[in-house]
């Protein structure tokens, strides 16, 4: 565990530990504590000038300095209250010892001012940490459809697919990205391809718009988002079995295609140019 402190410096040389109901405001209060990554910690401190700085090593130089806005004088009081609270409350039960007092200070401090720093201070770096891969909220969105299901779009896919007059590449797969904030949705480089293709899942991601991301890691910083890049949530279609299908299955395939393109409000001569036989 880090060592919890509040310093109030007083003079270079003065450091009183734990004394948050200072108030001169000339001296200035410093908190001390860490965070926690998926797989490492580090120690930080707030300064109440609005620096401060994330320490990677034991050794002081090996460090980043931080700005912020937290009032850290407040805060450092705040923190005091909770602590007395929690201490009052578990005393009503049990009389507490020493040592059990100072877990509970840890623990709360621990607890506060990690949350600052995940909360207020860490989005404002210019290469912010994560907690973890597995944190769904911060860490990617499942592939998803703004208009219908999924599925729905999936089996407009695999409609297209079996509605292909040939497939050259039968091992193949159809690979189709959603949109991001840098990528528009759209068939994969790395998708088997046709010209026909190309234009109905232009099409189909026009009408369902699929949207979702996620993070590969690049060989960078292993908790810091420099060392991963975003890509594209993505479907896939395997063409194998609609490389076998029958002519006859093909041909009421795309009656079901004409049906759901007239539905999409596709015009009827493109409608006719993609569903001619």
């Amino acid at each position: 565990m880090f060592e919890t402190s509040v310093s109030i410096i007083v003079k270079p040389e003065i450091n009183v530990v734990n004394n948050a109901d200072h108030t001169d405001k000339s001296d200035a209060v410093v908190l001390k504590k860490g965070f926690s990554t998926g797989d490492y910690s580090y120690k930080f401190d707030l300064k109440s000038d609005g620096t401060g700085k994330i320490f990677y090593s034991d050794f002081l130089e090996d460090s980043e300095e931080i700005f912020h806005e937290v009032n850290v004088q407040e805060f450092a009081v705040e923190i005091e209250e909770t602590v007395r609270a929690e201490i009052d409350l578990q005393s009503r039960e049990n009389l507490l010892e020493d040592s059990e007092i100072e877990t509970i200070r840890k623990d709360i401090y621990q607890e506060k001012l990690e949350e600052v720093f995940w909360e207020e201070i860490n989005q404002t770096l210019d290469d912010p940490f994560f907690r973890s891969l597995y944190d769904e909220s911060e860490w990617g969105e499942e592939f998803k459809c703004e208009n219908g299901t999924v599925e729905e779009f999936e089996e407009f896919l695999e409609l297209c697919v079996l509605t292909e007059r040939e497939i050259g590449s039968p091992d193949d797969y159809l690979l189709v990205e959603a949109e991001t904030e840098f990528e528009e949705a759209g068939l994969s480089d790395c998708s088997y391809h046709t010209e026909r293709l190309e234009e109905l899942v232009d099409i189909a991601c026009k009408y369902f718009k699929p949207s979702g991301f996620g993070y590969g890691y690049n060989d960078g910083c292993y908790d810091r988002y420099s060392g991963y890049s975003m890509s594209s949530e993505s479907v896939s279609i395997c063409l194998s079995e609609s490389s076998k299908t029958p002519a006859r299955e093909k041909m009421l395939g795309m009656i079901k295609l004409k049906e759901k393109l007239a539905r999409m409000h596709i015009p009827s001569e493109i409608i006719e140019r993609l569903t001619a036989f």
